[in-house]
């Protein structure tokens, strides 16, 4: 077999996609003529029909909080959340009813049950400090 067909066959077998099969090789023909690579693939799934496929779109609902200060801690159904700076432009939740408290000490606790649907929920929020 000629050095050029015997690295084609080497690098099909280390590909593992390729299958290769062989006729014998008579003197005569060239071996390269002989040689068939057919490549192996996975069975496609099978598709009813277009309107059987349904796409989900992966909505993310929560809380779009705008704290002053910033520093205030956040807790949801008495959760700790952190602080408010560090929670990004959305706290994602599940839908339905959460309580939610605002704290930072020296300043007066902001609470209120706030209902969250299948869009974010903007809330604004400024403490007062104490006297």
């Amino acid at each position: 077999m000629p050095p050029h067909t015997s690295r084609l066959l080497i690098a099909a077998l280390m590909a593992g996609t390729f299958a290769c099969a062989r006729a014998p090789v008579s003197r005569e023909v060239d071996a390269l003529a002989l040689l068939r690579v057919e490549a192996i693939r996975p069975p496609m799934p099978a598709v009813a029909s277009r309107a059987a496929v349904r796409v989900e779109r992966v909505t993310t609902t929560g809380l779009r909080l705008d704290v002053m200060p910033d520093r205030a801690r956040v807790f949801v159904d008495g959760r700790a959340m952190g602080l408010a700076r560090h929670l990004g432009a959305l706290l994602p939740l599940a839908p339905g009813v959460h309580q939610v408290s605002v704290r930072l000490e020296g300043h007066s606790t902001w609470r209120a049950e706030v209902m969250v649907g299948d869009r974010p929920e903007p809330i604004q929020v400024t403490l007062t400090a104490s006297q």
